[in-house]
């Protein structure tokens, strides 16, 4: 059974979303955090319950502008391509849009196209989401988020490949 697959993986829109939610979350709990409720009063006010004082209310305001504000980052897509024989190329796309061709065309500068990787013991594979921590010869360690939908049409056969991978590397 051949193993050979080639797919571009772009960034989970359902982890975007999440991302969104959690900023506005941090943003939200900001002013609760601060205690600067207690001088109001009124029914369903708790008074010296969970605040945390301003430095609570300041980390929970910067950690949820950090979370937006990281939103607005590109995420580049990633082309991955396993041989039949389980050897794997990672290839980051320049440009957020469709992907050229020529693959070494595209690369980031600093980056090999067609240096061979490896999949490092702590990548997991659950049945819909898929981290890959993969590492080159030089050591230089990458991670690739592949979940079950659009943004990796070839999922089950990613899927499979990669766990044959690992079951190869555990029989050596």
């Amino acid at each position: 059974m051949s193993i050979a697959i080639s797919l571009l993986i772009r960034t989970p829109v359902c982890l975007c979303w999440l991302q969104a939610a959690l900023g506005v979350a941090a943003l939200t709990a900001a002013w609760p955090l601060s205690g600067a409720w207690r001088g109001v009063s009124g029914p369903g006010v708790l008074v010296d319950g969970y605040a945390l004082g301003w430095p609570g209310a300041v980390l929970s305001a910067l950690g949820g502008s950090f979370l937006l504000l990281a939103l607005r980052w590109r995420r580049k897509p990633h082309r991955l391509d396993i041989s039949p024989v389980g050897q794997l190329r990672l290839a980051v796309y320049l440009e957020h849009g469709a992907a050229p061709a020529d693959a070494a065309a595209a690369v980031a500068p600093g980056r090999a196209a067609a240096s061979p990787r490896r999949l490092l013991p702590g990548s997991t594979l659950w049945p819909s989401l898929l981290v890959l921590r993969l590492a080159d010869g030089d050591g230089r360690r990458s991670a690739v988020l592949a979940q079950r939908g659009r943004a990796c049409p070839a999922f089950r056969q990613l899927a499979v490949a990669c766990r044959a991978i690992a079951a190869r590397e555990r029989e050596e």
